[in-house]
């Protein structure tokens, strides 16, 4: 550990006491290509050498290099777009530094523009990567009409939803804790808002969002499956601008401008939901039963984020970033109620056997409680020594906390109503139970990280870095279960009495300290052949272990023509805190919790390869395969359940392997008045867990829960004029997997019942939708126990649904106004979102059944936008 730390430190010394030297028959030609009127570097602007047949893409300051011979009179294009091209010709006699401002094409004000801000095509070395451009994420239609970047994700090839209309999204197989989201370099836990309806990033902070699935770079790391790395705007820093918008589930407002012009700027966002006033009593008169929406009724949100950056110089800029956001999502309390006379059979003291007519008093009432926060800073300092290299520097510190209390309180009597005997009036029996699991999940996480960047050559760009951090987890559940019980011995005349009561907390803070170091090389080897090497070393410290990861990435391109390469590479990651989810469908529970001394790292290898092909600069192809394994993946054992009151979460659980594999296309128009992108994703996941006192499903190979095994997706956006534009998406998903298990039912006949299980299911409050076939596989009939079944042996029904969205805008003086209709599963598809156990009474019997829950039927929603 110490020799590797010693030779990083050589290595960063090196390079700042000294820059490499040009080569004795070359002079370096760089600059920076920025916008003209505002200043904003433009990343990924092209700059191209038609003679050569060579190009170059600038960074994220604007800064692009290449070397000529000496002497030789050369000639480029600079283009960006949405922006005129521009020619420079010069004879290169010395090293020459340029500024070029490019300024924006207003000849076609009717087009919309999209493109990537950076080159993830056929001739970059990176694979498995897309940088999605914010305006076409503000054009997607979505549920409620909510612009939602975590959605527009979704749409792309390897990436799927956690769930129906939810934003949360599982890459190429992995789990919602193996995504690593990070505002400016800062680590987002939570992303989600209304129950993952929502996306917790608001569009109108976001600048750039860079997204990768695969071939990770090495200075990325700490997550298994995908990186989203998101910028966010800097504020203008010559003109005050803003948005206020209104919609059906929330409002929000947006200002940024100069605090001093041209040297200091702000940018500042807020949102606030209103889901309980109008969208949910909206949502009841959409669905058979009003009761459906009972589980919805306290939804509500808001957020803040802001970002203040000054420039002291050409080479330093300092930025400062601050979000957080709030949930509170309580379902209303549900009750069942059930009064009604019966018969019963007793025995006497003289072992004669009666039959009493009794009365029956038997409620049942459950609640939930549920809210989360996430709080994120950072302090971003961003250095450049000369035109080569640079250095950033980020301060950040993240704190997420969640909170899911589920309660039950079941009271049953009865009271003996016979009139002529011995028994008149005697209380029969009387049961008395209330439970609660408390689950708290909180993460503290303080960091340090500091990248270097050194452009070597037109052939080297060399990065490397240190990341310090220190995360505090604190997984507990509160459990608290009270039972009663007074039964009367007729023989005796005599009451016995049971009066049980635990109230245990599991679990204890827990420290996580982590290391890493990267060093990265994007290396043009020759014209056809480019590789991005790297390694990155990790190291994590817990109570009692340490662990170590050496993760090596490579990443290679073969240009078989300009335009059309073929792609290979190589990852390997570690993650060292884990997201305990259950698998059940009706009511899952999430825990973050650390690697410990007896639960290892998570680690994941990687293999990929691939075709891409760019039809010019407005249509692109690739084709990409997928094979990842990874190891020490963690899930609940079978029965696992924190009632017990006995255990840590350690001991509930049970670590195996997983693999994963699959294959993904991408077809996509970027420009002119219409674009959009179809994509098609086959794949799938698996599970094994066969160690000695840790086996799941007998040991054998299972499905994952998130194993879907054909995904499409096709949106297509055109503009007729600069007022009306129209957007579409329509996705078809393979239903996802889970077990759906329940706790003992009681047993009798039905007339036992009546009010108390209602035989349509009414008590539930809930949409009921039969599924064919689903009952006698899974569950035992009624008066016997529910068990667990085959480990995510269920598959929800298969998805699909239309959206479309209208938009007109226009301009009244300098405001612009932009009226926005969208309509979500235009042909009103029931998709099945959730499930949960019915009856279904034939007036003789009853039998348990499977029932579907459609969340989002045919939805329509309006929002009004004003820029000023």
């Amino acid at each position: 550990m110490k020799r590797i730390l010693y030779l990083f430190a050589l290595m960063t010394a090196i390079m700042l006491t000294g820059s490499p030297q040009s080569h004795a028959q070359t002079v370096a030609v760089s600059g920076y290509v920025t916008d003209s009127v505002t200043g904003t570097p433009l990343e990924g602007a092209n700059i191209y050498i038609g003679k050569d047949k060579f190009g170059e893409t600038a960074d994220s300051k604007g800064y692009f290099k290449f070397s000529v011979q000496k002497g030789r009179s050369v000639s480029f294009s600079v283009s960006f777009v949405g922006y005129d091209t521009r020619t420079v010709s010069l004879t290169a006699t010395e090293d020459t530094i340029l500024r070029i401002a490019l300024a924006q094409d207003n000849r076609l004000p009717d087009i919309k523009v999209y493109a990537s801000r950076r080159d993830f095509g056929a001739k970059s070395s990176q694979m498995s990567a897309i940088d999605v451009p914010i305006d076409q994420v503000k054009a997607l239609p979505a549920v409620f009409g909510e612009v939602d970047v975590m959605k527009a994700l979704q749409k792309l090839p390897g990436v799927q939803p956690a769930g129906e209309g939810k934003s949360g999204f599982l890459v190429r197989g992995g789990k919602y804790d193996e995504n690593l989201i990070m505002l400016d370099g800062s680590t987002l836990y939570n992303a989600e808002h209304l129950k993952g309806f929502v996306s917790a990033l608001n569009p109108d902070m976001i600048e750039r969002i860079s997204f990768y699935k695969g071939a990770f770079p090495a200075r990325y790391g700490a997550r298994l499956s995908s990186i989203l790395d998101i910028g966010l705007k800097e504020g203008d820093f010559e003109k005050y601008h803003g948005l206020a918008s209104v919609g059906l589930l929330s409002s929000r407002v947006q200002v940024e401008g100069p605090i001093r012009k041209g040297t200091t700027s702000f940018n500042i966002a807020a949102r606030a939901s209103y889901f309980d006033a109008i969208v949910q009593p909206a949502l009841k008169d959409l669905y058979d039963k009003p009761e459906a929406m009972r589980p919805y009724t306290d939804m509500n949100y808001y957020d803040i984020g802001a970002k203040i950056t000054h420039r002291f110089s050409d080479r330093d800029k300092i930025s400062a970033v601050f979000y957080w956001g709030k949930d509170v999502n309580d379902n209303a309390p549900s009750s069942n109620k059930g009064k009604y006379d019966g018969n019963k059979q007793i025995q006497d003291e003289n072992g004669a056997f009666h039959i009493l007519k009794v009365y029956y008093n038997k409620s049942r009432s459950t609640s939930t409680d549920n809210n989360w926060g996430n709080l994120v800073s950072s302090l971003f300092w961003t250095h450049s020594f000369n035109e080569r290299f640079s250095v950033n520097t980020n301060l950040s510190y993240s704190s997420y906390d969640y909170k899911l209390k589920m309660g039950t309180n079941v009271h049953n009597k009865t009271t003996i109503s016979e009139l002529e005997t011995m028994y008149r009036g005697k209380l029969l029996d009387f049961y008395e139970e209330e439970n609660y699991a408390q689950y708290n999940s909180g993460i503290t996480d303080g960091a340090l990280t500091i990248d270097f960047n050194l452009r070597q050559s037109d052939r080297h760009n060399i990065r490397w870095g240190t990341k310090f951090s220190l995360q505090e987890l604190s997984p507990t559940v509160d459990v608290y279960r009270y039972r009663y019980s007074k039964n009367l011995n007729t023989s005796t005349m005599e009451y016995s009495e049971i009066n049980q009561s635990v109230d245990t907390t599991l679990g204890h803070n827990q420290d996580l300290r982590t290391l890493s170091l990267y060093l990265e090389d994007d290396w043009s080897i020759c014209r056809r052949l480019k590789a991005d090497i790297g390694v990155r070393y990790a190291f994590y410290s817990v109570k009692g272990k340490t662990y170590h990861s050496i993760e090596p990435r490579l990443s290679l391109r073969y240009l078989l023509t300009g335009d059309m390469s073929l792609k290979l590479s190589y990852t390997r990651m570690s993650q060292g805190i884990h997201l305990l989810s259950s698998s059940n469908l009706i009511m899952p529970s999430d825990l973050w919790v650390p690697a410990t001394k007896d639960i290892p790292l998570m680690k994941g290898d990687q293999f990929a390869a691939g075709f891409s092909y760019d039809f010019g600069r407005s249509i692109t192809a690739s084709v990409e395969g997928y094979y990842k394994l990874t190891d020490n993946t963690l899930d609940y054992k079978e029965g696992s359940s924190y009632m017990s009151a006995t255990g840590d979460w350690e001991s509930k659980v049970a670590v195996g392997k997983g693999k994963s594999y699959g294959v993904e296309f991408l077809l996509q128009k970027k420009t002119g008045k219409t674009n959009g992108w179809v994509s098609y994703t086959w794949a799938k996941s698996l599970r094994k867990y066969d160690k000695p006192g840790q086996i799941i499903s007998n040991g054998e190979t299972f499905y994952d829960g998130n194993d879907r095994r054909n995904t499409i997706n096709v949106y297509v956006s055109h503009r007729f004029n600069e007022h009306w534009e129209i957007t579409a998406s329509w996705s078809y998903m393979t239903g996802r997997r889970g077990v759906v298990s329940t706790t003992a039912m009681y047993g009798g006949q039905i007339n036992e019942y009546e009010g108390y299980f209602d035989a349509d299911d009414e008590h539930r409050g809930n949409v009921i939708l039969p599924i064919d076939k689903v009952g006698d596989p899974f569950f035992y009939k009624f008066g016997r126990y529910m068990t667990f079944t085959e480990r995510n042996g269920y598959k929800l029904p298969d998805s699909h649904h239309l959206d479309i969205g209208f938009n007109y805008s226009a301009k009244i003086g300098k405001p612009e106004l932009i009226l926005g209709l969208t309509i979500y599963n235009v042909y009103n598809r029931m998709n099945v979102s959730n499930v949960y156990t019915g009856y279904d009474y034939t007036g003789v019997t009853s039998n348990l059944k499977l029932r579907g829950l459609c969340m989002f039927p045919f939805m329509p929603s309006l929002n009004l936008t004003v820029k000023f």
